[in-house]
């Protein structure tokens, strides 16, 4: 049983590019959307399309409105009920992202989205796209989300091994995003949490950079406070090809 979060959550721009795509919020508390005990959200702005800034920032203040416009229903929602709303919740936002991404100066934008409610000591994900949630437990790191990527594909059905994976020329191109096409399905989750708990949030900025392994160090010599602030020195560190964010909710 969770009896309180803290959240954290930071971002850096990186060492290679001049602006920041990426986009997140950390909720708690009477911070949240009512019935919702803590909600974090992570966005990155697809690189190479239009307005990558843009698409994050609708998808996150898309979700957050929305969340807070459906109070009412979503206060009554529990379990499988709960998620399937979260899910819809975003699948409609990318829906809002692609009618506006149809024209001048935004035309093409898109975005990744991982969403994280907590609700009643459960948590439930909504993701579309390659930033990922990871839950950190007794030591161990586990990736909750399935990257929405031609390499996972690829590894999934064969074609490539994990560490091939990690370096291969087309490891960026997405499969699925928020606001590239009229329709996309969420992928949707839920599970309890455990006292103990670490839950983390990123852009790939971090992933693409920093082994699981050295992710899984660093949880286990960092306070919770100080997690978001590591994470994105050691991105830098291993090159920082990308804008990178982090966010974290410690039970």
């Amino acid at each position: 049983m969770v009896t309180r979060m803290n959240i954290y959550g930071a971002t850096g721009v990186g060492r290679v590019r001049t602006n920041n795509e990426d986009c997140y919020i950390a909720l708690v508390g009477d911070e949240c959307p009512a019935g919702i005990d803590a909600l974090l959200i992570v966005a990155d702005g697809m690189g190479g399309h239009a307005a990558g800034e843009v698409a994050s920032k609708m998808a996150v203040e898309g979700m957050v409105d929305k969340l807070v416009g459906e109070e009412d229903y979503l206060t009554s929602l529990e379990g499988a009920g709960f998620g399937a709303a979260l899910g819809k919740i975003l699948e409609e936002v990318s829906g809002e992202v692609y009618v506006a991404g149809q024209f001048p100066p935004n035309q093409g934008m898109g975005t990744t989205c991982t969403v994280a409610a907590i609700k009643s000591s459960q948590l439930y994900l909504a993701h579309i796209g390659d930033s990922r949630a990871y839950l950190f437990r007794d030591g161990d790191l586990h990736q909750l989300t399935t990257d929405h990527t031609w390499v996972e594909e690829a590894v999934v059905s064969g074609i490539l091994t994990r560490d091939a994976a990690r370096f291969h020329p087309n490891r960026s191109v997405i499969t699925r995003a928020v606001g590239l096409d009229p329709e996309v399905d969420a992928d949707k989750q839920m599970m309890p949490l455990m006292g103990g708990d670490l839950l983390l949030l990123c852009s790939d900025g971090l992933n693409s950079m920093v082994t699981d392994a050295d992710i899984t160090d660093l949880l286990s010599s960092n306070v919770p406070e100080q997690v978001c602030a590591a994470l994105i020195d050691v991105a830098r560190g291993a090159g920082g090809h990308d804008n990178v964010t982090v966010v974290v909710a410690a039970s």
